[in-house]
């Protein structure tokens, strides 16, 4: 049994873990990089996937005495998790489509999950096994490193909920959603009554930043913090879909919000009128907020009129329609 840093180790093998995804699976191997790089990574070992097909899943003396050292000789719960060489790519994650066993406690039903957990592998030689103690949350949640469906690289995406990630990962509950800038500042939220603080909201904008200089570009993270607040990193993945930027300097127009003070076609007198002190309030609101910078707000109106009609920036007020599939 191999010792690594920062209490990751795995069964049976020499390497350190984060060099071997190919046996080690793409979500061990990356808690395990993260480790090594100072994140904050609950301790836990890896069940290699098995050189042979007629292999077990390490039954071996390493095995139970790696247990009991992790579970304090079944005191402590663990999670059995799913760390398949297919999940967690550059390509796609493949969220979800494997099997993870919470609250394992004993011997015989740590033996059972490791099984059930191998079960679920796409096919064979492809499965390894990650177990970690299990957490007792008080929240958790997911965060993009970037913006996937604006593209936007300044904004950190959070969505929380209290307890742990595993409901809102399986669609289960609705979480709170807050949009963040890279040093965490609030730009905006779903709802008042999120389970998240401004401080923890910039202690996850700090993580984003930790892991996209880690990891090369910014990551797909489920996190939890604990109920004596320490944040953890539960899994860390490429942003699979980060939609394209739109062309500099581009903007889409149209009715939007401003439709419904102002529905009818305008008048010169009443374009100056009406137009121009709406611009300059949602400017201002906008400023106030951070959505804007004040240079772009100098740099092209908010509100303008079209045709004799009032239109807005539909992507600065965030009410760009749905893109078609």
């Amino acid at each position: 049994m191999q010792q690594s840093t920062r209490a990751f180790w795995t069964i049976g093998l020499d390497d350190p873990l984060a060099t071997v995804p190919d046996r080690a699976g793409a979500k061990a191997a990356n808690l395990a990089r993260a480790a090594t790089h100072d994140l904050p990574v609950l301790p836990g070992f890896v069940i290699p996937v098995p050189m042979d097909r007629r292999e077990r899943y390490a039954d071996t003396h390493d095995l139970r005495a790696a247990w009991a050292r992790l579970s304090h000789d079944g005191e402590r719960a663990l999670v059995v998790r799913s760390s398949s060489t297919l999940e967690d790519g550059d390509v796609s994650s493949m969220a979800g489509r494997f099997t993870s066993v919470l609250g394992v406690a004993g011997w015989a039903d740590f033996r059972r999950a490791v099984d059930e957990v191998a079960a679920s592998a796409a096919g064979p030689g492809t499965m390894a096994v990650l177990v970690q103690p299990r957490l007792d949350a008080a929240s958790g949640g997911v965060m993009f490193g970037a913006d996937p469906v604006d593209g936007r690289t300044d904004r950190v995406i959070v969505s929380a909920a209290p307890g742990g990630p595993q409901a809102l990962v399986g669609g289960e509950i609705d979480g709170t959603r807050y949009d963040l800038t890279r040093r965490g500042r609030l730009v905006a939220a779903d709802r008042d009554d999120g389970p998240l603080t401004p401080l923890q909201l910039r202690r996850l904008a700090h993580l984003a930043a930790r892991t996209a200089q880690v990891f090369g570009g910014p990551q797909d993270v489920e996190f939890a913090f604990g109920r004596d607040g320490r944040l953890w990193l539960l899994q860390s993945r490429p942003v699979t879909a980060l939609a394209p930027l739109p062309p500099r300097g581009a903007v889409l127009l149209g009715p939007g919000p401003v439709a419904e003070t102002l529905p009818d076609p305008l008048s010169p007198l009443e374009e100056d009128l009406w137009l121009v002190p709406l611009d300059r309030g949602l400017g201002e609101a906008l400023a106030t907020a951070g959505a804007v910078s004040r240079r772009a707000l100098r740099r092209s109106p908010t509100v303008r009129a079209v045709g004799g009609r009032a239109a807005a920036d539909l992507r600065r007020l965030g009410a760009e329609p749905a893109r078609r599939r």
